[in-house]
């Protein structure tokens, strides 16, 4: 059985939108219903749970109406994305331990079905599996004082994206730990249960996670690119 959540509960404010991101227009419609659309066409028979603030459930709900979209099943998120992970897994009390999960964030709307499929693939038989893909820029460590840096390898760095997958008792038994600092994504919190055997996949640079304004132009070129039939600027 394959479940995703879909974490939408961020308020977005690196955006500068006065209404968070996931709910602005992309290629005609909210970006969130392109990230819902795209688990749903590659797992037509997967279970998806999307986690809202509270405070924009009614949106979501009009929006819905009003594109004709049928609406996931809505967990509450809480005040930070461990916590709205920890109440969608919650959420999710009756479904069999054995189940896979899926984490994926709400504003990652270009993710193909060939890496949710890779990516729920190497999850089965591991701690966990998360797509990752080289870095390009050059990067730089910055010291404990904060003002020298020195130059690393960066051939030997990842930068991670989502859906991120494991099955559902490692995840319970993760997010029972109490919350740290040291959690920026749910590899780390499967790690900090002691489950290491997490690997990498081969991820896609397609799968941008839009934080600016650019990225959503970013987004709807590379919509318009893949779907000639999307006009983006309608």
């Amino acid at each position: 059985m394959e479940i995703t959540v879909i974490v939408a509960a961020g308020s977005g404010s690196r955006f500068g939108s006065e209404l968070p991101k996931q709910f602005l227009p992309l290629a005609g419609k909210p970006m969130l219903m392109h990230t819902i659309e795209a688990f749903r066409k590659a797992l037509p028979s997967g279970k998806i749970i999307l986690v809202l603030s509270p405070g924009m459930i009614p949106l979501w709900e009009d929006l819905c109406k009003t594109h004709g979209m049928q609406s996931p099943q809505i967990a509450e998120g809480g005040a930070s994305r461990w916590e709205s992970v920890k109440h969608a897994i919650e959420a999710l009390k009756d479904d069999p331990a054995s189940a896979t999960v899926l984490v994926h964030d709400g504003a990652r709307p270009l993710v193909s079905a060939d890496l949710i499929k890779r990516v729920l693939a190497y999850a089965r038989n591991t701690d966990g599996a998360l797509p990752a893909v080289p870095v390009t820029d050059s990067i730089r460590k910055i010291s404990e004082n904060g003002v020298t840096s020195e130059a690393v390898d960066r051939s030997l760095y990842r930068a991670v994206q989502t859906p991120q997958a494991f099955s559902l008792w490692r995840l319970r038994e993760a997010y029972s730990l109490p919350y740290d600092e040291a959690f920026t994504d749910d590899a780390s919190v499967i790690a900090a249960a002691g489950f290491e055997n997490i690997v990498l996949v081969e991820g896609s640079p397609e799968n941008i996670k839009v934080t600016t304004p650019i990225d959503m132009v970013i987004a709807e070129t590379i919509l318009s690119a893949n779907n000639p039939k999307v006009s983006c600027y309608k």
